[in-house]
This record gives structure tokens, C-alpha cells and sequence, in this order.
């Protein structure tokens, strides 16, 4: 039953040409529905997204908002592959390998960034749409010319991928912050002071060596420890990280 239900969300979420139910002609379509969701979402995180708010931003009765969405699951659906979009188009000619897969790596973390309720999603079985395709796709066609076999090609997705969603959710942390009105200073001292309290907690041993060091300590510059002494930028740590990833592709593919 839980995979019929499965098979019919991603026929609707594939399915654009849908209409409502039965009725007069409607005013509004099925994207208007889902513009109208992202936007509750954006401005007040997933928890805050309802048939109701969503009915009631549009005007509609809640049960009218049925004719277009079943249940709320097949509207979050809608909403997730819509608020991922479509990878950027190339602007110039196609460059290495590496710096392709670099661009598609921070357009991903961007894009996560820009909608942080995404990353409040419960890890569950649902549907994945065009857009969610699209991605991988992009990202296929970024290393298509490497002569890396079908299974190699879909297992450095699945390496570079998961090294974005893993190492963005600091970014992610801060842009859902922000997005509730705390400033970058607050949410970096608040995070900072979080990290502090292993220092001299002999619950932690090694991060309050490496947090008190001279070369990695901590600051209230930067939630992220030092390195060479010097605090650093998130997008520093996140490039540092992705440099090691794509190393460690070359070194065992190409090296």
C-alpha cells in the first residue's frame, strides 16, 4: 500500500499537465499553489507550511485547496522540486573537469542555502522530480568527457554530492538564521560559545587541545577553528573540503 502511494505522488509530481477537480475554471493553477507554499516556507520554515496557511494566502477555502493537491505530502512534493530549480547554464566553453564539478558543487550549496526549510525535510521515502534529475544530470554532463565508466560516473555523483549536503549544513544553519532576523555576528557568537564549553571539559579532550591551540583556536571572528592561526570563512572550509574530494578522485581514477 506505502508503494502504491509512493507510484501515485510521483505521478502527480511528474504529471504537469494535471488539472483540478471538477468545478468552474480556476483562477489559480497548481504552480500558484506551490508559489504561494515556498513562500510560508521561506519566510517561516517548513513547520509553518500547511494546507490551511496556503489556503488562506489564496483566498481559498481549505477544501477547495484539495482539487489541487490531495494531501499535503503531494504539495510539499511540488514544493521541493520546484524550490531546487535548474542547475545554472554554462556561460562560456567548457573548462576541466575539476573546475566544472567546482561550479556545480557551490551552485548546489547555493541553492541549499537559499532555501534552508529544505534541509528540515524528515528523511523518508518520497518522489523525486525533474529538477531533482536535473542535477545529477548536470553534474553528469560536467565529467562526461573524464572516460570514467557508467558505475564510476554515478558513484562520483553520489561522493561529491554527499560531500556538499554534509558540509553545507553549517551555511545552511546560518542562512535559516538570518532568515528569522539574527544578524551573521550573533549567530557566529552564539555558535562559538556553544563550541567553547569543551574547553577544559575533561568530557572532551581533543577539541578543547585543538579549540586552545595557537594555530586552531577558536574566536568569536568565526564559528569554525583556525587554521595557521587564522580564522576562517565558511566558504574556506567548505572549498578546503571539496579540494580534498576531488584529490582523492583524481589520485584514484586518474593518478
Amino acid at each position: 500500500m506505502a508503494a502504491e502511494e509512493l507510484s501515485k505522488r510521483s505521478s502527480l509530481l511528474w504529471d504537469t499537465q494535471q488539472r483540478p477537480g471538477r468545478g468552474p475554471k480556476p483562477t489559480v493553477n497548481r504552480a500558484d499553489v506551490v508559489a504561494a507554499a515556498i513562500r510560508i516556507a521561506d519566510g517561516e520554515g517548513l513547520s509553518a507550511l500547511t494546507m490551511q496557511a496556503v489556503a488562506a494566502q489564496l483566498g481559498f477555502t481549505t477544501m477547495a485547496l484539495y482539487r489541487y493537491f490531495p494531501n499535503k505530502e503531494t504539495l510539499i512534493d511540488a514544493c521541493v522540486d520546484t524550490a531546487l530549480g535548474t542547475p545554472p547554464q554554462r556561460s562560456g566553453p567548457k573548462e576541466g573537469w575539476r573546475k566544472e564539478v567546482k561550479h556545480w558543487a557551490y551552485a548546489k550549496r547555493a541553492m541549499l542555502c537559499s532555501r534552508p526549510w529544505l534541509a528540515e525535510l524528515p528523511f523518508v521515502a518520497a518522489p523525486h522530480g525533474p529538477n531533482w534529475l536535473s542535477w545529477h544530470e548536470a553534474f553528469l554532463q560536467a565529467i562526461a568527457e573524464t572516460g570514467l565508466s557508467p558505475e564510476d560516473m554515478m558513484d562520483v555523483l553520489s561522493l561529491v554530492h554527499g560531500y556538499v549536503s554534509g558540509s553545507s549544513d553549517t551555511a545552511i544553519s546560518l542562512a535559516r538564521a538570518t532568515s528569522r532576523g539574527i544578524s551573521v555576528e550573533e549567530w557566529a557568537q552564539a555558535v562559538s560559545s556553544d563550541l567553547c564549553r569543551a574547553i577544559n571539559n575533561p568530557r572532551y579532550p581533543m577539541l578543547s587541545a585543538i579549540l586552545t591551540s595557537k594555530s586552531g583556536g577558536i574566536s568569536e571572528a568565526s564559528p569554525l577553528p583556525a587554521r595557521a592561526g587564522r580564522p576562517r570563512s565558511m566558504d574556506e572550509s567548505f572549498d578546503f573540503g571539496l579540494e580534498r574530494v576531488l584529490d582523492g578522485i583524481e589520485h584514484y581514477f586518474f593518478g
